[in-house]
């Protein structure tokens, strides 16, 4: 079929006609694939990273927590003292007595931010205590070595975090 050029009699653009060969104008079923395929090369990287990011984002949220249940802890038993000892049901002892405590160490790191408990990262907080001592001019020095330790989640520990400090008495 061959191309009919419309005369120019006055008439707007709009109006005119072009008659085209059949695949001068269009898209084809090939360039519709070809464009979906590199469409999907792109968006496939961009979707991991996307999930990625926001992995390591809630994952880093969960160290700043464990770090500052820690200290918070340490402070704690710093703040007991050097003789400091009692009961040892719970992480929310002050024991500074020789040894592993406490008895029950779960604690919650993590609420996930609502109040539906089986999505809650728990955390498992234990502390050693040993006692150190040096003779020194006739008086021996007494210090505590104390480990601090928050490991998570408490079924199977994946991340941990460890502080230490001495307690002098």
């Amino acid at each position: 079929m061959a191309t009919v050029k419309p005369i120019d009699d006055g008439t707007p653009r709009s109006g005119r006609r072009r008659i085209v060969r059949g695949n001068q104008a269009g898209t084809t079923l090939i360039e519709i694939l070809f464009s979906v395929v590199v469409l999907s090369l792109v968006m496939v990287p961009v979707f991991d990273s996307l999930v990625s990011g926001r992995m390591l984002a809630s994952h880093r949220g969960e160290e700043r927590m464990a770090l500052k249940l820690v200290e918070r802890k340490t402070e704690q038993l710093m703040q007991a003292g050097f003789g400091s000892a009692g009961s040892d049901a719970d992480v929310s002892s002050t024991n500074l007595t020789a040894g592993t405590h406490p008895t029950d160490p779960s604690i919650v790191l993590n609420t996930r931010g609502d109040s539906n408990s089986s999505n809650d990262v728990l955390g498992r907080l234990t502390w050693s205590v040993q006692t150190i001592s040096w003779p020194s001019s006739g008086d021996s020095v007494y210090v505590k070595h104390i480990e601090v330790k928050l490991a998570w989640p408490s079924a199977a520990p994946r991340d941990s975090v460890l502080l230490t400090s001495l307690i002098g008495g």
